[in-house]
C-alpha cells in the first residue's frame, strides 16, 4: 500500500549539517523530552527556526546531512518538531539509520528544485516528489524501510508484530 505525503512545506538549510547543528549539544542531557529539545533545533545555524517548524514540514539540504555523533536526540527533535522527511545528496551513516528506525523518512536526493515555503507532495514507494517546478525522481526505499516509518519507527513495528503475534497465538 503506497502512502501519499500530500502538502508538504519544504524549510531549507544549506551546507554540510552535522548533528550538533540539528539540536546543540548543550541540550544532549539537558531534556530527553524530544518536544522540549525540539524548541531548540538548529539554533546555532539559523536562530528562532524551531518556533516556525509545523507538522507536515520538510527539510531539503544541498550537502551532506547529519554528519557527527550518533546522538539520537537529532532525530527525535526534528520528529516533535513535526519533520516528516528530509531531502539530502548525503546523510551521515548514523543518522541516516537512526532516522528510519525512529520513524523520519531520509531520502537521497541529489537537489530537490523547491524553494523555502513551497509546497510538495511525496509518494515514497513510487520514488517520486512533485514540486511546482515539476515531478523529481529518487530510488523509492525499500519495502521495509517503508513500513518501519508507517508504524512509527523500528521498535513500534517491532512491538505491533509481536502483539499481533501473541493475540494469534492466544486465538489457536
Amino acid at each position: 500500500m503506497s502512502h501519499i505525503y500530500q502538502s508538504l512545506r519544504v524549510r531549507q538549510v544549506f551546507g554540510v549539517v552535522s548533528t550538533d547543528d540539528i539540536i546543540p549539544g548543550r541540550y544532549k542531557h539537558a531534556s530527553t523530552d524530544p518536544a522540549e529539545l525540539a524548541t531548540h533545533v538548529f539554533e546555532n545555524m539559523v536562530p528562532g527556526l524551531a518556533a516556525t517548524f509545523k507538522p507536515g514540514d520538510v527539510i531539503s539540504c544541498d550537502d551532506t546531512f547529519g554528519i557527527g555523533s550518533s546522538r539520537e536526540q537529532a532525530v527525535s527533535s526534528l520528529l516533535a518538531a513535526g519533520v516528516v522527511a528530509v531531502f539530502a545528496p548525503r546523510f551521515g551513516r548514523i543518522f541516516f539509520r537512526n532516522s528510519w528506525n525512529l520513524g523520519l523518512l531520509a531520502i537521497e536526493i541529489n537537489s530537490l528544485p523547491a524553494l523555502e515555503g513551497e509546497i510538495i507532495d511525496l509518494e515514497p514507494s513510487q520514488g517520486l516528489v512533485k514540486t511546482p517546478s515539476g515531478i523529481v525522481h529518487f530510488v523509492p526505499p525499500s519495502t521495509e524501510m517503508l513500513d518501519m516509518v508507517k508504524h512509527g519507527g523500528l521498535l513500534a513495528q517491532i512491538r505491533k508484530q509481536l502483539v499481533r503475534t501473541a493475540i494469534k497465538d492466544i486465538g489457536q
